[in-house]
């Protein structure tokens, strides 16, 4: 892939990324309750999608950046 093409990629997965994190984000905020309404099981797996989603984030990053490197 050329140098432009690599470019674009990275621009439209950026936004796209973007997007769909706020509409994620805003869908999920409305009907979400505060911490302290929350049971014991609402509360385990809203650590565990939490961590999930960071080790995703950390795994994508990582990855990027072998690919920049290569």
């Amino acid at each position: 892939m050329d140098g432009a093409g690599y470019v674009i990629g990275m621009a439209v997965g950026f936004g796209a990324g973007i997007g769909a994190g706020i509409a994620i984000g805003i869908s999920l905020g409305m009907k979400q309750k505060p911490w302290s309404e929350l049971t014991a099981g609402e509360k385990k797996t809203r650590i565990i999608s939490i961590s999930a989603g960071v080790v995703l984030l950390i795994a994508g990053v990582v990855f990027f950046l072998i690919r920049l490197i290569s």
